[in-house]
């Protein structure tokens, strides 16, 4: 539904171009001079301004040159009789999007074809602004894990999707939180939206305010043009906030009103303009230690929270790593490279590193491989290969901290057991991820009572 501003010193004409924007599907507010539409600018949003040229006071080029500078989303369409078309032209030479001529009654088809000319053009211009503002950087494609863990996080993705609720996802950095947000919102109503991502972390004061908000012209130095903010570019689709956590108090106190009311203005702007975006959020940290302490609002994390979702690290989720290993090194465009497989000594070595920094470290690590391969290579991936590329010492699972009681038998027993329930039982993957020769583990695991017979 467009938002019309309609501008004409003649009542009936008001009335009767009302009635056909209204039977239109249109939302119309209506003034009688270029001023008092200026003013009812000020105040609202449109989507359209339609305004006779020919006025007392302030005439229809007036009203387009404040629209031009002032608010340059909004769309001027004029108004003007048979005798007039001349400048009409001189105007949308100005800056108007069309013209109509006055007929009373207005013929229908001609307005709901300008409509929707209109209408189309200002999707394809949204959908400009959101490629602009869309983040480069993806980890990957969507991969279907098989682990357990992951499976959870898929069915609770599938029964919360078709809402309109705040998402709160929560995990680890690098764990796929925005991985999980796309999901949602590629199974959501507002899937042919435009999905927008901000890191929250990454801007401060009024650069976030002026990235989500827009500003006007003049609101702040260098602000040199009015802009739209992720908002407006989302409208229709999902705007991910990641790490609200690092969003500042007078930010958090502005999103509130947004998530409350679904209001904003602009930063330096006085218009109220209305947010139609659902809005999914994520954190690393502890939201809720952060009230605590007082760098968080209680209110804003209930408003956000109304569904949680957590993303189990990597290492939960081991049996997904194959999957997701197979897949970057068919998405990772190395030039002139050919694309190549993993070996399952490779796999396991993959699959027993703890990983850190979880997926986004797996993406990095498995770049690192391709990058350092050479380019003529067809072969699968070696083990060799996956070690050299992972940070010094760290080829190891995790170990269990040994207590100061503990002796250097049961940390080592503990530690092996470990390791060999990570590999699932393989005792040939086992004892090379404990770089230990496989006659000297299956000796081990004699002497702890569990059998030393190949696996």
């Amino acid at each position: 539904m467009m938002r019309i501003l309609v501008i004409d010193d003649e009542e009936f004409v008001r009335l009767a171009l009302a009635d056909t924007l209204k039977a239109s599907g249109c939302e119309v507010t209506t003034a009688a001079q270029g001023q008092a539409g200026i003013d009812r600018l000020r105040e609202q949003s449109f989507d359209c301004v339609i305004t006779d040229l020919r006025m007392p006071g302030k005439d229809g080029l007036e009203v387009l040159r404040w629209v031009h500078e002032h608010q340059p989303d909004v769309d001027v369409i004029v108004l003007t009789g048979h005798a007039d078309v001349k400048h009409a032209v001189e105007a949308i030479k100005s800056g108007a999007w069309d013209y109509l001529v006055k007929d009373i009654p207005f013929d229908t088809a001609q307005v709901a074809a300008a409509l929707t000319k209109l209408s189309t053009m200002r999707r394809l211009r949204q959908e400009n602004t959101a490629l602009r503002f869309e983040a480069a950087a993806r980890i990957g494609g969507h991969v279907e894990g098989k682990s357990a863990a992951w499976q959870s996080v898929l069915t609770m993705i599938r029964k919360i999707a078709p809402s309109q609720a705040p998402v709160l996802i929560q995990g680890e950095t690098g764990s796929g939180k925005e991985v999980v947000a796309r999901i949602l919102h590629s199974l959501s109503p507002r899937q042919a939206g435009p999905f927008l991502a901000v890191n929250c972390g990454a801007l401060h004061g009024h650069i976030l305010e002026s990235e989500l908000f827009g500003h006007e012209k003049g609101a702040f130095t260098g602000a040199s043009a009015t802009k739209w903010g992720l908002i407006a570019a989302a409208e229709g689709g999902t705007l991910f906030l990641d790490e609200i956590g690092d969003m500042s108090g007078p930010m958090q106190v502005s999103l509130l009103r947004v998530l409350d009311c679904g209001e904003y203005r602009q930063v330096g702007g006085t218009r109220t303009l209305h947010a139609n975006v659902r809005f999914l959020a994520a954190s690393n940290k502890d939201l809720q230690e952060l009230v605590l302490q007082g760098r968080f609002r209680d209110d804003l994390l209930y408003r956000i929270n109304t569904v949680p979702i957590r993303v189990p690290p990597l290492r939960d989720r081991r049996e997904d790593i194959p999957a997701l290993a197979g897949e970057f090194v068919h998405t990772i465009p190395i030039p002139g490279h050919p694309v190549r497989s993993f070996s399952p000594d490779a796999l396991a070595v993959l699959t027993g590193y703890a990983w850190p920094g979880n997926v986004r470290e797996l993406w990095n690590v498995v770049e690192r491989i391709l990058l350092l391969s050479s380019s003529r290579a067809t072969h699968p991936i070696a083990a060799e290969e996956v070690t050299a590329a992972l940070p010094p010492r760290s080829t190891k699972p995790d170990t269990p901290t040994a207590s100061a009681s503990e002796s250097l038998e049961d940390a080592e027993k503990a530690h092996i057991l470990l390791v060999l329930d990570h590999h699932h039982g393989n005792k040939t993957h086992t004892a090379k991820a404990l770089q230990i020769d496989y006659k000297t583990l299956l000796t081990k695991l004699k002497n702890y009572g569990l059998g030393g017979e190949p696996h």
